[in-house]
């Protein structure tokens, strides 16, 4: 059956919030419909991309002038039957997709429940880490400093900042990557008495601490699971802004020499197998199908060492890193870049086409700047494609 993508990276507010009929902060709605296209480089022709209004003609046929197949854009007013792909689950999703819900899928998330919010929260991923810790003490390349601690109560923060000899990193159970963070540098943050902690504490009932790590470089690691089995479907390597954002992704890009002397590619795969088998004790597949993306960092340790720690986040909803993954097949073997999301206004993005104008070879895209999302009429978020190749031939 064909599939159809919405792209609501809000989908962990709406979570939290639990209104089949919340709606987000008009930033974040203007986030989402800037980018409602990102979806389209994950799906097949045969498949359909949800959206508001009807894409910009001469952007589509710019994707297929490269000779890039494009999935149907369909609007809410054109009911049929699908496989629900939202980017993620949450009961404000359910009802926005109902019209399109075929009955009878297998798909555990198909109807949501309560047991969900948990399963949908960095709780998994302490569930994870703790099924994966004492695996991860025999490898020598591989190090979880610590399993997150549970906080329940501002007086319980207020002993483990009376307690702390390095800095922690407070995590909320709900929120996107890279957010939903609070730095304890030292003893005299105060983080108990910080109005930003004591606002989610209450809200979410519980926060996460873990030992602040001083990080080299981001990684994750992405499956697929169903019924059958957990397939492995690649690693990525991507960068995000100080405050830990998502800003974009490495394509076939090396890790820098930074590393050293680290062994990158057998660290890679003992963590993969540590993870498969860690996703494997948890039952993940007896209560989800779909993308999962775990989020690991290489850091280093306090001798000065690099380290890699598989399992910083797990996200269990599409990610730019699938996007990523799926990407690559439609760039030329020999073609290196990277892609990003940024603000911008219609001129700069004009601008930097001209100065570095696409060129495809073979249908593939080969050197130069590529729109993935339409360009903004004035301004606004976009993603966009930089490739270079060793040796541009002409098309």
């Amino acid at each position: 059956m064909a599939k159809i993508f919405l792209f609501n990276p809000t989908c962990e507010m709406a979570v939290v919030n639990g209104s089949p009929s919340y709606m987000p902060p008009a930033h974040l709605r203007g986030f989402e419909q800037d980018l409602s296209l990102i979806p389209m480089w994950l799906a097949s022709e045969d498949d359909a991309i949800l959206l508001n209004e009807e894409p910009p003609a001469d952007f589509i046929s710019t994707i297929n002038n490269w000779g890039v197949s494009t999935p149907q854009f369909i609007t809410y007013d054109k009911l049929a039957d699908y496989d629900l792909h939202p980017w993620g689950w949450s009961p404000a999703v359910h009802k926005k997709l109902a019209p399109f819900k075929h009955e009878g899928s297998s798909n555990p998330m198909s109807e949501w429940k309560p047991e969900h919010k948990r399963l949908l929260s960095r709780f998994s991923g302490l569930d994870l880490i703790n099924a994966i810790f004492d695996d991860a003490t025999s490898l020598k390349n591989i190090e979880i400093p610590q399993i997150p601690v549970e906080i329940t109560s501002l007086e319980h923060l207020a002993r483990l900042e009376a307690n702390m000899s390095s800095p922690v990193l407070l995590k909320t159970p709900w929120s996107a990557s890279g957010r939903g963070l609070f730095k304890i540098r030292s003893r005299a943050e105060e983080a108990a008495s910080n109005a930003w902690v004591i606002s989610r504490l209450k809200q979410q009932g519980a926060l996460l601490a873990e030992p602040f790590l001083e990080k080299v470089r981001d990684i994750s690691f992405h499956f697929w699971s169903s019924a059958e089995d957990l397939e492995y479907r690649g690693l990525n390597i991507f960068e995000t802004d100080a405050a830990g954002r998502f800003m974009g992704c490495y394509i076939r890009q090396e890790p820098d020499c930074s590393l050293h002397d680290f062994p990158f590619q057998k660290s890679i795969e003992q963590a993969v197998e540590l993870l498969q088998k860690g996703l494997e004790a948890i039952r993940l597949r007896d209560k989800y199908h779909g993308p999962i993306g775990i989020d690991g960092i290489l850091f280093k340790d306090k001798a000065g060492k690099i380290k890699l720690h598989p399992a910083i986040e797990i996200n269990l909803r599409y990610s730019m890193g699938l996007v990523n993954l799926r990407l690559t097949s439609s760039i030329a073997p020999s073609s290196s870049g990277y892609w990003l999301i940024k603000k911008l206004k219609a001129g700069e993005w004009k601008s930097m086409e001209e100065q570095n104008p696409p060129l495809t070879i073979d249908s593939r895209l080969c050197s130069g700047m590529f729109p993935l999302t339409p360009p903004p009429l004035i301004e606004g978020y976009m993603a966009f494609l930089n490739l270079r190749e060793a040796s541009v031939k002409k098309k």
